[in-house]
């Protein structure tokens, strides 16, 4: 059955596509196509970098032919149809706006598509009448991913934030001169700490590729459910929480939030939070304190200069299996201590709540290092590397 699907899912992707290919020769003149940019995140969401760049140039530059790429159900449709057009995701018209589009900006490889997968698989034989490939990144590059070298992309502007990160990719990732720059991400003009404690801890771990496509009840044996749902049922944290008056928000990554349902806790100051009624941006900036594992995010969490805790109990089965070690390393160049057990994150959440939920001044030296930018022109920055690049 699966078999038949794939099958069948293929077939309709190849005849939406030349049927597409077909269509654009009679109606790439139009004004509705003409120097059309599409602006999308994974197709079924809004509130990455390219909201943040697609609500940039509807309010700032409305003479850009725009258009942003959703799902009809997604719960964010709403808000960014207030901005601007949509175009509905994997509908002909969204083959169709891809084949003749001029700019196609998305957070991840191939976003802008209508199917992702296919898309990185088959590019080579997709017709499509030039423009450009914009990656305005899902967040700071940190390690060796492998699906964003040169030989298994097709950008023609890599968005980069810190001196770091933009020449490592450039040591590594084979790609040609003119292709990175060095231009923040758009979600950062947006980023602003709160001048009070909202009493809230933010525990936000990242996926883990081979639990992506497993059944429920592998996830449910596997170390990442059991150690992370133990930490919520912690008799220990219910004491911190309750000492200090805190808050826990528990939100995993995207891929994870399919098992959300997994996790349970009768602790009632601990929330888990779904994807549908929470945007990870407001979860970031309404939190006093960051625990994570290995997520990217904690840089979003770092350029409001506020504390955080790295909790990889894993850390050789993720590098061996997942994300190789780049430059950065958490230890010599972290923003937050690295610990491994339960106790450990305990211990240290229970240090910083003790301070006032203050970063530490070691740390704080690190980050103001780090950023090349700490101001809110990130849009404008990438809006003006794409026109030099057209």
């Amino acid at each position: 059955m699966y078999k038949l699907k794939r099958i069948f899912a293929f077939a309709r992707f190849v005849c939406m596509l030349l049927c597409a290919a077909a269509a654009s020769l009679f109606v790439w003149r139009s004004k509705k196509y003409a120097d059309l940019w599409i602006v999308s995140e994974r197709g079924t969401d809004a509130r990455d970098n390219a909201y943040h760049f697609f609500k940039y140039i509807t309010k700032e530059h409305p003479e850009i032919n725009a258009a942003y790429i959703i799902s009809k159900d997604s719960p964010d449709r709403a808000k960014v149809a207030a901005l601007g057009r949509v175009i509905d995701y994997g509908t002909f018209a969204h083959y169709l706006a891809y084949i003749l589009a001029a700019v196609r900006v998305s957070t991840h490889i191939e976003g802008y598509t209508p199917d992702i997968l296919f898309f990185n698989k088959f590019y080579q034989w997709i017709p499509r009448r030039g423009g450009k490939n914009i990656f305005l990144q899902h967040g700071i590059i940190k390690d060796d991913i492998n699906f964003c070298h040169a030989d298994r992309t097709h950008i023609d502007m890599f968005v980069c934030s810190a001196v770091p990160e933009f020449e490592y990719i450039d040591r590594n990732y084979g790609y040609k001169p003119g292709v990175l720059v060095l231009t923040g991400l758009c979600r950062y003009d947006n980023l602003q700490k709160n001048e009070q404690n909202t009493r809230k801890i933010l525990f936000m771990p990242t996926w883990r590729s081979r639990l992506r496509s497993c059944s429920r009840q592998t996830f449910l044996q596997s170390a990442y459910f059991k150690i992370y749902n133990s930490l919520l049922n912690s008799a220990g944290l219910k004491t911190l929480l309750d000492e200090y008056d805190y808050e826990l928000i528990f939100y995993p990554h995207y891929e994870v939030q399919k098992f959300l349902d997994c996790f349970t806790t009768e602790n009632p100051r601990v929330k888990i939070a779904d994807f549908e009624h929470n945007d990870v941006q407001a979860l970031l900036i309404d939190s006093d304190v960051l625990l994570t594992d290995y997520s990217s995010v904690f840089f979003d969490y770092a350029y409001m200069r506020k504390p955080m805790v790295h909790y990889q109990f894993d850390e050789a089965q993720f590098r061996a299996q997942q994300y190789g070690a780049g430059y950065f390393d958490y230890r010599r160049d972290g923003f937050g201590k690295v610990v491994e057990t339960e106790g450990e994150v305990l211990e240290e959440l229970r240090e910083i709540l003790s301070r006032g939920a203050v970063i530490e001044e070691d740390y704080l030296r690190r980050i103001n290092a780090f950023f090349t930018f700490n101001d809110r022109e990130n849009c404008k920055r990438n809006y003006e590397a794409i026109l030099k690049l057209l």
